[in-house]
């Protein structure tokens, strides 16, 4: 009963989670679970060492009976940030594809430093379903019985964090007014153990002072470039200070360090940029040869200023312009053209689902809006009357929480397919977009807190025709109008064909609709036509004589 409920196939995410404030450990023999480790090198110091994350995840693993999977998620980097931590990214991802049931982090430190991105991924892992359990502390994320502790040590490991940085950033500070060079030692240097046993000082390192002489000298020489430079040296064997093939970027990286000319910097490249001469020792021909490289540089700049910034383009319609099928978002692109420059919406890269043309010109599509919306934005004088009229009462949304679970547990499936190799990944990619597409459909819009301002929505649709087509408009002016406007425009091919106002539009809009229908039945009716006759007009509506005995004629007014 325990994996049912935790399982999003077979319970909502309000009834999983009253479910997690009631486990024990007990409650998760049985279940799949994955280790996540992270370490980093100033935490090593601090006892937790991967090897010693791993043992008590594995310990705690056979004590309550969890079937721990082979695959251990680990990330060996600091800072507070989870986006850069690859392993943690794919933890979410296997949360996703329902790889498994529980997390078993050896400490909260381990798993967030910032109570930001705790409580976000936390939130995130709970409605897939998975259990975070912190084993050294014998904490069950989200249960009651640990609420108070677990959230007592995310603000203690946030405040260590916090300090641990401002410590380190300014003992960084003071190496640097002191003349020490921060950072990895470069190429041709390593680090010095001194006698108290910091390691402080960088000294020229004798294996590797041979390569960075050879850089020096070639680039001095002008017969290379970065990227030539680079092969050539990657040809002879030579590999950088960390061991890795030159580029382009790390033959830079060299000709532009100024540690190679005696200087010791801070913050490079920043406001607070503080440039002292260094402690470390620079031999005459390495400091020499690097000026030689100065030199070099500053021939082969074509210019010493650069180019003016052009200025900032506006794109029409842009990231509100989908497509029928899929909901894939169309960017912008500027191309250049015989007739100058041509703005394109193309479906992005990572969106693209097969959609043709895949491509539509910005002025068609502003073409196509002028003419088949703009008539129709013009609001009589009674419109607010008959506005507020319709949201006073306006029916209760059907409830559609059936279709929703029908449609997660689909989602859910398509999911388990995919992940068993039974569909390819192009056709699970597109089947996810319309059942996601679906349940956007599906979820229930938040009920309005407050009305919207009706008198300024009135003005601007009212102006709006004219702003839009008035020839001094400019393209940013029309952007800006688009996106106060619309919430999403649909294109079918190069046709629009939809638009979908947002919220405070959406009255004025519904009663333009309603006014355009009501207005082209009344010029399709006749003054009068026979009882028991019927009628279809333009939009194939039906109009039958109303129940019990009819009068002999009916009018337009009647019928309304």
């Amino acid at each position: 009963h325990c994996r049912q409920g935790i399982s999003m196939t077979t319970a909502t995410v309000s009834d999983t989670i009253g479910i997690r404030r009631h486990l024990t450990f007990e409650d998760l023999r049985g279940l799949r679970a994955e280790g996540y480790i992270r370490d980093s090198t100033l935490d090593q110091r601090d006892g937790f060492g991967p090897e010693l994350q791993r043992r008590a995840i594995g310990t705690f693993a056979r004590s309550y009976g969890l079937e721990l999977g082979s695959v251990w998620h680990t990330d060996f980097i600091t800072g507070t940030s989870t986006l850069k931590r690859a392993g943690f990214q794919q933890v979410i991802r296997d949360a996703e594809l329902d790889r498994l049931d529980v997390l078993l982090v050896y400490h909260t430190s381990r798993f967030a430093r910032n109570r930001a991105d705790a409580i976000r991924y936390k939130a995130r892992l709970a409605a897939l379903g998975v259990v975070i359990v912190f084993v050294s502390q014998g904490i069950i994320s989200g249960s009651d019985p640990d609420f108070l502790n677990e959230g007592i040590n995310e603000v203690l490991d946030e405040h260590y964090s916090r300090n641990l940085s401002r410590w380190v950033s300014d003992g960084y500070a003071e190496k640097a007014r002191h003349g020490y060079a921060n950072g990895l030692p470069p190429l041709g240097y390593k680090s010095e153990t001194l006698a108290n046993g910091n390691r402080e000082r960088k000294v020229p390192d004798p294996e590797t002072m041979p390569v960075l002489l050879e850089l020096l000298r070639c680039y001095a020489s002008g017969r290379y470039s970065l990227r030539t430079l680079a092969d050539h040296l990657n040809a002879r064997g030579h590999r950088t200070s960390t061991g890795r093939t030159f580029s382009q970027t790390s033959v830079e990286a060299v000709v532009s360090n100024r540690f190679y000319e005696g200087k010791a910097v801070y913050h490079p490249g920043l406001p607070d940029e503080k440039v002292r001469d260094g402690i470390h020792e620079v031999p005459s021909e390495v400091k020499e040869l690097w000026i030689s490289c100065q030199e070099v540089r500053a021939r082969r700049r074509t210019f010493m200023v650069g180019p003016p910034r052009s200025k900032q383009r506006a794109y029409p319609f842009s990231k509100i312009t989908e497509c029928a099928g899929f909901g894939a978002r169309y960017g912008a692109k500027a191309n250049r053209s015989s007739s100058g420059r041509d703005i394109r919406l193309l479906v992005h890269g990572r969106d693209y689902c097969g959609t043709k043309p895949h491509s539509i010109r910005v002025d068609n599509l502003s073409k196509q809006f002028q003419e088949g919306v703009l008539p129709y934005v013009g609001l009589v004088k009674d419109w607010k009357r008959s506005v507020l009229q319709a949201i006073s009462h306006e029916p209760e949304a059907p409830d559609q929480s059936k279709q929703r679970t029908r449609a997660e547990r689909a989602l859910e499936n398509l999911r388990k397919q995919h992940l068993w190799g039974d569909i390819a990944d192009a056709e699970y990619r597109a089947e996810r977009r319309a059942l996601e597409r679906q349940m956007r459909v599906l979820t229930p819009a938040p009920p309005p807190t407050s009305l919207p301002d009706l008198d300024r929505a009135a003005k601007l649709l009212n102006d709006l025709p004219a702003f839009w087509s008035h020839p001094g408009a400019t393209e940013r002016q029309r952007e800006d109008l688009a996106r106060e406007l619309l919430q999403r425009a649909t294109v079918s091919g190069r046709r629009l064909i939809a638009i979908e106002p947002k919220p405070e539009y959406k009255p004025l809009f519904g009663y333009l609709v309603f006014r355009s229908v009501r207005n082209r039945t009344l010029e399709t009716l006749p003054e009068s036509f026979p009882s028991g006759d019927s009628w279809r007009g333009d939009d194939q509506d039906e109009v039958d004589k109303g129940p019990g005995r009819a009068p002999s004629r009916i009018s337009k007014h009647e019928v309304l």
